[in-house]
């Protein structure tokens, strides 16, 4: 197993950039066949239409209280993605994959720092931590960028590695 972490070819910030986006087109199918349509049958009712930014002249107690009564509305929703794409990050990158369907089109894979498989709760660490990693301009992503093993904080906090695996000859 050395040998493999030895060979290791860490996955640059574009190619997972790519992988996330390939990501996003299945977690917005899953929200649209699956989530909202179980949602609205348990009588969940939603908003008709996104927070209206540009109807406020000036970020006010009524703008406040409008948004916060637009959040209300939309809580489940929201609650529902955010558990959705941890479950399934966590879920598959966990598995015998070790990767979400995007890193698997692309060839890369979640690994520890010996190159084997995280368990799944270092996967659901490491997917919830994405939320640290997206505050402040998303400085915690883009330090895929600068790290010497091409690390994302949420990777730095759960111990985990994005590799494009090295085919023997």
């Amino acid at each position: 197993m050395m040998a493999e972490v030895d060979k290791k070819n860490y996955a640059s910030f574009g190619l997972r950039l790519l992988a996330y986006v390939l990501d996003a087109f299945v977690l917005q199918l899953l929200q649209i066949i699956v989530i909202i349509p179980f949602l609205l049958s348990l009588g969940f009712a939603f908003v008709d239409a996104p927070f209206d930014w540009e109807a406020y002249e000036h970020y006010d107690k009524v703008f406040f209280t409008d948004l916060g009564l637009w959040i209300d509305q939309a809580r489940p929703l929201i609650f529902a993605g955010f558990l959705a794409q941890t479950l399934y990050f966590s879920l598959l990158e966990s598995s015998h994959l070790q990767a979400s369907l995007g890193k698997l089109a692309l060839g890369i894979k979640v690994v520890d720092q010996q190159g084997a498989r995280l368990d799944f709760i270092y996967c659901l660490v490491r997917n919830m931590s994405k939320f640290l990693s997206s505050l402040i301009f998303m400085l915690g992503y883009l330090m895929a960028t600068v790290t010497k093993n091409k690390q994302t904080l949420h990777d730095l906090i759960a111990g985990s590695y994005v590799i494009r695996p090295v085919s023997e000859p």
